[in-house]
């Protein structure tokens, strides 16, 4: 991309980080509990190693990713209606049908805002009950790599956001700053295919830092050290009964959930 393509692209970025700005600053003056999620999430909370994710090649921003609680939905409607933004009709109608998440867009500026409400629910579900105190600006550091580790048809840009995520962020045990290795390594013993799911990934993390000249030699051996030991941990964990019996079938039955796009 080059040209008026690429400056598009960047405006358009800018507009998205100053959009989740505003957001999230109206969100704290009402009482709110709204936590950036993706790509923005990891800027956030890498400050040091976010200039890597536009150095590595990774997409700029284009939309806005959020956690929130179910029982603040419709404050959480007000607020984005306020701002202009509209929902999804498709999102409207299957919400009938227990679906916890918002799609709007603002049709002036064509920004949009992703909202999921309690959990996250793609490739694999990860549960957010409870712990979106645990920072006052983005998801819990843990919870943002689970949900670049979820994904089954992991792309570069997810590649790129995991790597500069475990480029600044250590994996340790329960009750040690950084990324809870032990909170990972318990959800994937009771879960085969989220297990499967996520340490294919984090193989592909350990081999993807090959992939980018651009990072320091002593960086990517860090982040594949990292990776190398989220994996051992998930290994070490002891399985439950059921996590065995789903993995005699293996890949024979699918592991995980199809993700459909809505209009995106």
């Amino acid at each position: 991309m080059s040209g008026a393509g690429e400056s598009d692209e960047i405006t358009r970025s800018e507009a998205v980080l100053a959009e989740a700005d505003e957001l999230m600053g109206i969100a704290a003056r009402r009482s709110l509990t709204i936590r950036l999620a993706g790509s923005l999430a990891i800027r956030a909370r890498c400050p040091v190693r976010a200039p890597l994710l536009r150095e590595m090649g990774r997409r700029p921003y284009r939309d806005i990713d959020v956690m929130a609680y179910t029982k603040q939905k419709r404050d959480i409607a007000a607020m984005l209606e306020e701002r202009g933004y509209v929902l999804d009709p498709d999102i409207r109608m299957a919400q009938e049908f227990g679906i916890k998440r918002f799609v709007y867009e603002n049709h002036e500026n064509g920004l949009k805002v992703d909202v999921f409400f309690d959990e996250l629910v793609m490739a694999h579900t990860i549960q957010f009950s409870g712990r979106l105190g645990l920072h006052d600006q983005t998801v819990d550091l843990t919870d943002l790599l689970l949900t670049k580790l979820q994904i089954h048809e992991f792309t570069d840009n997810d590649l790129i956001d995991s790597i500069v995520l475990l480029a600044e962020h250590d994996v340790g045990r329960s009750g040690t700053d950084g990324i809870n290795g032990d909170y990972i390594a318990d959800i994937m013993r009771k879960d085969w295919g989220f297990c499967y799911t996520t340490q294919a990934n984090l193989r592909k993390i350990a081999e993807g830092v090959q992939q980018y000249p651009v990072l320091p030699g002593e960086v990517a051996e860090l982040v594949r050290a990292r990776a190398t030991a989220l994996n051992d941990m998930i290994d070490r964990a002891p399985k439950t009964q059921r996590w065995k019996m789903r993995a005699r079938v293996g890949e024979r039955v699918r592991w995980y959930e199809q993700v459909e796009d809505v209009n995106r």
